[in-house]
C-alpha cells in the first residue's frame, strides 16, 4: 500500500505503470502542507485506513512535516528518502540548481493547485505573493513533456512576478527511490 502526495499524483502513477506495481495507491491533499496539523491528520487518517493491508510505503517527502518520519515508524512503514516532492523528482541535481540561483519549483501539479495552496490556504493576495517570491530569481517548471496550459503559467507569473522556465526531467529519481523501497535491484 501507497500514501502519496497528490502533489505527485501523475508521477507515482506513471513510474508503478512502467514497474507494472499493482498497488493500491491512496493520496493525500498536497494543499494541506501549508498547515501541519491538518497535513498530519490526513497522514495519519490514510494509513489508519490501510494499515490492515500491510506495511505503507509513504511517498511524501520526508520533511514536509516536522515528524513525518516518526509518524511512518508509528505505523511500521517506509518513507522515502528525500525531503520533498521536488528533491524525490530531482534528485541531487536540485543542489547544483540551488548553487546557481535562488529557484521556487513547480511541477505541474503545483500548478494546477497553486491557488488552493497560496490563496485559498494561505490567504494570499498578489501583493502577498510579490512579497513572498521577490526572493526567487527564477521558478523551474519541472516538465516531464505533458502539455502545460500556457494560461495557468502566466497566470501564476502575474500572482509571483517571476520568471517561469521549463525544465525537462525524467522520472529516474522517482523510479530509483521506489525500487530502493521496495527492495527491488536496479538495473
Amino acid at each position: 500500500m501507497f500514501v502519496g502526495c497528490s502533489m505527485l499524483e501523475n508521477e507515482i502513477e506513471q513510474v508503478m505503470k512502467k514497474m507494472g506495481l499493482q498497488n493500491k495507491t491512496v493520496f493525500i491533499d498536497a494543499a494541506l502542507h501549508v498547515n501541519l496539523d491538518r497535513l498530519e491528520e490526513a497522514v495519519r487518517r490514510r494509513l489508519d485506513e490501510t494499515s490492515h493491508i500491510g506495511k505503507p510505503i509513504i511517498l511524501v517527502g520526508n520533511k514536509c512535516h516536522p515528524d513525518m518520519e516518526l509518524i511512518s515508524q508509528e505505523y511500521d512503514g517506509q518513507i522515502v528518502s528525500r525531503c520533498n516532492c521536488l528533491d524525490l523528482l530531482l534528485g541531487d541535481k536540485m543542489k547544483e540548481l540551488d548553487k546557481e540561483a535562488n529557484i521556487f519549483y513547480i511541477t505541474s501539479g503545483w500548478l494546477e493547485k497553486w491557488k488552493e495552496i497560496f490563496i485559498t490556504g494561505l490567504g494570499w493576495d498578489e501583493i502577498d505573493g510579490r512579497q513572498n517570491f521577490g526572493f526567487y530569481d527564477k521558478i523551474l517548471l519541472l516538465d516531464l513533456g505533458t502539455p502545460i496550459d500556457d494560461m495557468d503559467m502566466l497566470e501564476f507569473f502575474e500572482f509571483t512576478q517571476v520568471p517561469i522556465e521549463l525544465y525537462p526531467i525524467s522520472l529516474d529519481n522517482l523510479e530509483l527511490e521506489l525500487k530502493k523501497l521496495l527492495d527491488i535491484e536496479s538495473t
